[in-house]
């Protein structure tokens, strides 16, 4: 059984005392997961993300609402899987023990890089943390016949990362149709990214300092389709010339600002607020291309 004490970076903002009862979740399957939209994706992930910090029990009871069936825990070392199962799919939501605290998470621009087992490099730290884990994951997944998904938050998230682009490149037929993350830190070289092709969707909430660490200098990038929350609430996507001048902006940004002044942004009940005011949004429009089960 896993312990529900956590550690959160905000030590004004602690869940250990929280229950279900404490949140409002809003979303519940009523068939395939790959029948939602994207955006009703993202927040069924985000809200299980969310639910895995609180004590088990509430965890378990809270994924009986959303609409799962059969669930377990997947202890590891410094990451535990929630491995949540129905008739259709099969979920498994990463979930760090610990958080480090914002002064230390700004060092991990510190951390040192190892060769990836493919190509390129990776966070020596992350690699760590899910070779731990990986050994039970091949394990659970060789009889797995649902459909498969990741998803994770912070440190979660980026173990999350590493093991879905392991097991799309490994022997096991059990493949994630997508990875959602939110909240995640850079991971690796751009050519270990590159080498995967893995349906990735990564939130960011607006002044959410954690997905700018280690910085763009350090070498190391993000993956996957970015689906930023500006300051006003709204969402967005940038591609091409949009996502150039967005990473000069983010870097500049970077430059100014070495020490972060608030973690909260960074916190998984603030992305659920973010990704539930999108789905609000973005559903209110016709024309909406988020509206799609399908990007």
């Amino acid at each position: 059984m896993v312990s529900s004490e956590i550690q959160l970076p905000d030590k004004n903002a602690s869940l250990d005392t929280k229950t279900s009862e404490d949140f409002y979740f809003k979303s519940q399957l009523q068939g395939p997961i790959a029948e939602l939209s994207v955006l009703r994706r993202s927040l069924l992930f985000c809200e299980m993300a969310l639910a895995t910090y609180l004590p088990l029990h509430d965890a378990n009871s809270i994924a009986g609402k959303l609409g799962f069936t059969d669930g377990k825990v997947i202890p590891g070392e410094t990451i535990d899987i929630f491995w949540f199962q129905n008739e259709f799919d099969a979920v498994m939501v990463f979930r760090g023990k610990e958080m480090r605290e914002l002064d230390e998470a700004i060092e991990l621009g510190k951390l040192a890089a190892t060769m990836a087992e493919t190509t390129g490099y990776v966070i020596d730290d992350f690699k760590s943390m899910a070779d731990g884990i990986w050994p039970v994951i091949e394990s659970e997944l060789e009889s797995n016949e649902r459909n498969l998904w990741f998803c994770g938050h912070s440190l979660g998230a980026a173990v999350a990362t590493i093991c879905a682009s392991r097991c799309v490149l490994s022997f096991i037929k059990s493949q994630p149709a997508e990875l959602h993350t939110f909240g995640c830190p850079r991971v690796a070289s751009r050519q270990y990214l590159k080498h995967v092709k893995l349906n990735h969707f990564r939130w960011v909430n607006f002044q959410d300092p954690v997905p700018r660490i280690p910085e763009m200098r350090s070498g190391f990038d993000h993956s996957g389709i970015e689906l930023c929350v500006d300051r006003f609430g709204r969402l967005a996507s940038p591609r091409g010339f949009k996502r150039f001048f967005k990473r000069l902006k983010t870097r500049a940004a970077e430059l100014q600002n070495s020490n972060w002044n608030s973690i909260r942004p960074h916190l998984a009940p603030s992305y659920v607020d973010a990704v539930f005011d999108i789905v609000r949004s973005e559903e209110a429009k016709s024309d909406s291309r988020w509206n799609s089960v399908s990007y």
